[in-house]
């Protein structure tokens, strides 16, 4: 069975409403994710925080209820000196920035085995942690529908 968590990505589209096809996809997502009581890495939530203040100009108390209103519905999951210490030799390999490399290494230590990310490569491995591009050209991609369907 696999277990899935998402990137900040696709927690930005369920909030913004810009791209109507992608919001519907992440609204998707991200209520599947809370009735399966899937985790959410605790860098996605800090991330997030910096997207709504940062690109969104939402107030900063605003942001910080948002996130901690994310907090309290996900499990969450955190890095470690160990996972950083990966991440840091998987980001000197130039496969990843530091930060994807980060959530990567956390989440697969967590016992993820899909991440579900706009913003890496398709079906790259860290482990046994598997990127998957959510969105399709009719809507959520397959391999996405396949993991949020279980």
């Amino acid at each position: 069975m696999s277990m899935l968590t998402i990137d900040t990505n696709v927690l930005v589209y369920a909030f913004d409403q810009r791209d109507r096809r992608k919001h519907e996809i992440a609204v998707q997502i991200v209520k599947r994710m809370h009735r399966g009581q899937l985790p959410v890495a605790l860098q996605v939530c800090g991330e997030f925080y910096n997207v709504m203040t940062r690109k969104f100009g939402r107030a900063p108390r605003d942001a910080a209820d948002l996130t901690r209103g994310l907090m309290t519905s996900f499990l969450l999951f955190n890095n470690s000196s160990a996972t950083v210490a990966q991440a840091l030799e998987l980001a000197a390999s130039g496969r990843f920035s530091y930060w994807d490399a980060n959530l990567l290494t956390a989440a697969e230590a967590a016992g993820c085995t899909a991440l579900l990310s706009e913003d890496m490569a398709d079906g790259v491995r860290v482990g046994a942690l598997e990127v998957v591009a959510p969105f399709g050209p009719d809507g959520l991609s397959e391999r996405a529908q396949a993991l949020i369907s279980t």
